[in-house]
């Protein structure tokens, strides 16, 4: 009885015991809580500060980095009065941007829908304040301090559309992806070679070139496979015939230049139809040429706007 007694004692004392931790600990839990959401929301104005200084430093080190390609381009191409106008300069300087703030978040994990309201964030005020500057209620100076002052708030704009995507996850470094990107920089490379060769030497008849790389590749690889693929490709290969036909029976004149740019753009699009189906070719093949007909188009009206 005795033991009985004592040892219901001991438990009932147990249980006050734990009842008393348990309001304790809540009590702790609470006035911890309501400590702690000072701190946690400073923590969340820190990391979105330091997301959005990191895109800032990012966007300078794309000025930083791409702007001597620019140079040895320009002087390659003969274009570098074109490149040395404000407006076309502004343009030069938001497109280096605009590549060096992709490649990062990607790099770093973030959504593409993220990436592209960042860029268009960053272009918004260059848009805005060029066409100011082209009705001449702008000067060049302020295109260029300007748009660099309202593209900060711009961004961060942007990052407010959705807060959690730079203050609560962790991105970490996506380096598999920068790896698979190696058909980007063999396209760089092969765009600086033509370029080096001069673009103005440019057959008219490479579009066709390029596009019999399809055809060739499908037959040795016997990946064009089903009646519509077949047709498919026969009506791309004859579309990239006439639009080189045209272009060479308009050699030597401006238009010609933009008959082959029109080919090579389009030409894009097909590599990245393919690029995305999987198709016909290898997929490597088809991220270099899509890299290589844009820039190779871009230089060639480059090249016939300033002759």
């Amino acid at each position: 009885m005795t033991q009985t007694t004592a040892h219901t004692g001991t438990t009932a004392a147990g249980h006050g015991h734990g009842h008393g931790d348990g309001t304790g600990d809540t009590a702790v839990r609470t006035a911890t809580h309501h400590h702690a959401t000072p701190v946690t929301r400073a923590r969340t104005v820190g990391r979105f500060l330091a997301h959005l200084a990191e895109m800032v430093v990012v966007m300078v080190l794309g000025m930083l980095l791409l702007g001597p390609a620019w140079d040895w381009a320009g002087a390659a191409l003969g274009v570098e009065a074109a490149l040395g106008r404000p407006d076309v300069g502004a343009v030069v300087m938001l497109l280096d941007m605009v590549a060096a703030m992709t490649v990062w978040m990607r790099l770093r994990r973030h959504s593409w829908r993220a990436i592209w309201e960042m860029n268009a964030a960053m272009a918004v005020p260059f848009v805005v304040l060029l066409t100011l500057f082209r009705a001449g209620a702008a000067t060049a100076g302020d295109v260029m301090l300007w748009g660099h002052v309202l593209m900060v708030p711009a961004m961060a704009a942007a990052m407010l559309l959705r807060p959690a995507e730079y203050t609560q996850h962790v991105h970490g470094f996506d380096l598999a992806w920068l790896r698979r990107r190696w058909p980007v920089l063999l396209g760089l490379t092969l765009l600086a070679g033509t370029i080096a060769g001069g673009v103005g030497a440019l057959p008219p008849w490479l579009i066709l070139a390029v596009a019999l790389v399809y055809p060739v590749v499908g037959l040795v690889r016997r990946s064009i496979r089903g009646r519509q693929m077949v047709l498919l490709q026969a009506a791309g290969l004859a579309v990239f015939a006439g639009v080189a036909v045209l272009a060479t029976a308009l050699a030597g004149q401006d238009t010609g230049a933009y008959v082959v740019a029109v080919g090579l753009v389009g030409h894009a699009v097909w590599d990245a139809f393919h690029h995305r189906a999987g198709a016909v070719v290898w997929r490597w093949y088809a991220e270099t040429c899509v890299v290589f007909d844009v820039l190779l188009a871009a230089a060639v009206v480059a090249v016939a706007l300033a002759a």
